[in-house]
């Protein structure tokens, strides 16, 4: 315990980030998510957010931070866990300070902001569904004939919606919150005949929908009571908080287990997703309903390659399959499929037998064999088995980002359809598959805005604060400074200076520059910010060109023509030498 001071603790004096990364490295978080080789000082890996084959993702534990260049993106734990586990800077946070042991103290409600509102009702109407959850032996002993026991119950925070109209809102309302922000959570419904709001769950059981930070943001609810003419799940709208296609449910537990298991189980409902924890599967999660999106498998992707899809085994279950199948394996994952006898799904199977489910898993076919088989058991005549062969099974073939993995599924096709492999070879290159639906990783803004000549200048600049943080230079920093602002001018070095990303553009030039070049390199650069210098000059020239000729002063159109020749002619020169 550190020593206090006027009966005030240091530690609380610190704020929360600064006591995670007193706590965290840059080493620790990353090494928690992907395997880091050393290089020197340093550590590489091939990058999370790109399918690389060639490592270009850097960790530096002196400067605790990361940089990117097969997307251009770098710094802190902070940021590394937003882009890895897809949340804001409150969700990393919350995430750093669980894993760091750092309790996160919020200011008052009237501080607090808007969203920080929105999290506090779902969590109260959490605590609302549980308290009444206590009460309805009915409604337990229902999910405990489905096999869930009393402590899944209450690690999951499943609920109970009373079959009342406003017993939610009361509630709620009797806590000081705004109907307006109940409502933008989901949780109000509008009468149509009059202004009067209800409750949008009613004689429902609540599976709390979490983010991947572990923050409620919506509710699904299964029927137990009453709901004449509504589904038998309702799930909470799209809100500020609540998007649909970025979450899954379960994911906050199961991220962990993923990484360590090396592969996810992804089944349809929370049903499922309760009794396979229970069961001790604690790496899978659950769509709710609907085919994996891209983003959701981004975040399965980040954690593992290795995906089981474990659905429904009806023709809507298959369809899931085939949608989530196309896009998993355009993102380079390994896709296998559990299959059960139709009318069960994974919590009946688990209900039934532990022993039967970790059998179905470790059985689990890859997609192509699924298919094959899938095919095989319409009893098709030969010509129509190898034509369905082609226009359903082959797509995914093509599909497959590794040429050895493909390899050795056409080999299988062949094998299947009793035709020569170079045949199905040539069939699968002639399928051209439609890549616009996985977007490429986007950029941050800050990496892809500015001109060359930005460019150049942040490279030249990273160079500088490099050198100048090592004990012998290999360079004279305060000669590359000179050179540099002869060509800039002071002004602009100094607004340079203070507006630049110092420690990652340093960071930057370390790992470009490793290998010894330095000097030439920035014989290359100057010259090449020289270029970008008399272009804008040339440009700036040519704009009043332009505008002596327009209102007529020949003198002074004939004087910028000369500067603009001499201009070009410098530009000429120094280009040669690019």
């Amino acid at each position: 315990m550190k020593e206090a001071v006027g009966g005030t603790n240091i530690v609380s004096m610190i704020s929360p980030v600064d006591q995670i990364k007193e706590r965290l490295t840059i080493v620790d978080v990353v090494s928690s998510y992907i395997k880091l080789i050393k290089a020197g000082r340093n550590f590489k890996a091939r990058s999370p957010f790109s399918n690389e084959k060639t490592p270009s993702f850097f960790v530096s534990p002196d400067r605790d931070m990361y940089y990117c260049f097969s997307t251009s993106q770098g710094g802190d734990i902070f940021t590394f866990t937003e882009k890895m586990e897809g949340v804001d800077f409150k969700g990393a946070l919350k995430i750093l300070a669980d894993r760091a042991g750092v309790d996160l103290v919020y200011e008052g409600s009237t501080r607090r902001d808007e969203k920080e509102v929105l999290y506090k009702i779902l969590d109260d109407a959490t605590r609302h569904f549980e308290d009444n959850l206590k009460r309805r032996k009915d409604v337990r002993d229902y999910m405990k004939e489905r096999g869930v026991s009393e402590r899944t119950m209450k690690i999951f925070r499943i609920g109970y919606a009373l079959d009342e109209w406003q017993n939610l809102h009361e509630y709620l309302v009797g806590k000081r919150y705004k109907e307006s922000d109940i409502e933008s959570v989901g949780l109000l419904k509008q009468a149509e005949n009059n202004k009067r709001k209800y409750d949008a769950f009613r004689g429902r059981i609540i599976f709390p929908i979490r983010d991947n930070a572990g923050r409620i943001v919506a509710f699904s609810g299964r029927v137990f009571e009453g709901g004449e003419g509504m589904g038998k799940y309702i799930n909470s709208p799209e809100t500020a908080l609540y998007h649909k296609s970025r979450i899954l449910f379960g994911y906050d537990f199961a991220k962990s287990t993923i990484r360590k298991h090396d592969f996810s189980i992804v089944v349809e409902g929370q049903m499922d997703v309760l009794m396979a924890h229970q069961a001790g599967f604690t790496n899978t999660v659950a769509v709710s309903g609907t085919s994996l999106t891209e983003e959701q498998l981004k975040l399965l992707n980040r954690l593992s390659r290795n995906i089981v899809l474990a659905f429904d085994s009806d023709d809507a279950g298959v369809s899931s399959v085939k949608r989530s199948s196309e896009l998993a394996l355009s993102l380079g994952m390994d896709v296998k499929v559990a299959t059960m006898k139709k009318g069960k799904d994974p919590a009946d199977l688990i209900k039934e037998s532990k022993e039967k489910w970790r059998k179905t898993i470790k059985e689990s076919k890859h997609i192509i064999e699924f298919l094959l088989d899938l095919l095989e058991e319409e009893k098709l005549d030969s010509r129509s088995f190898r034509k369905k062969v082609s226009e359903e099974v082959l797509p995914f073939v093509a599909r497959i980002t590794s040429k050895i993995d493909q390899g050795h599924f056409i080999e299988m096709v062949s094998k299947r359809i009793n035709i020569p492999e170079d045949t199905v070879r040539e069939e699968v290159s002639r399928i051209k598959i439609d890549t616009t639906e996985i977007s490429e990783p986007k950029r941050p803004v800050s990496q892809n805005r500015g001109t060359r000549r930005d460019k150049i200048e942040r490279r030249l600049l990273g160079i500088i604060n490099w050198q100048e943080s090592l004990k012998k230079p290999l360079i004279d920093t305060e000669g590359l400074r000179k050179s540099f602002s002869r060509v800039v001018g002071k002004t602009r070095l100094s607004e340079l200076e203070e507006s630049t990303q110092t420690n990652e553009d340093a960071f930057r030039a370390e790992i470009v520059h490793r290998n010894g070049t330095i000097d030439e390199d920035i014989k290359e650069l100057i010259n090449a910010l020289s270029v970008e210098n008399e272009k804008s000059k040339l440009s700036r020239i040519t704009e009043d060109l332009k505008r002596a000729e327009s209102e007529g002063d020949g003198k002074k159109a004939k004087e910028l023509l000369e500067k603009s020749k001499k201009l070009s002619e410098a530009i000429a020169k120094l280009s040669i030498n690019e």
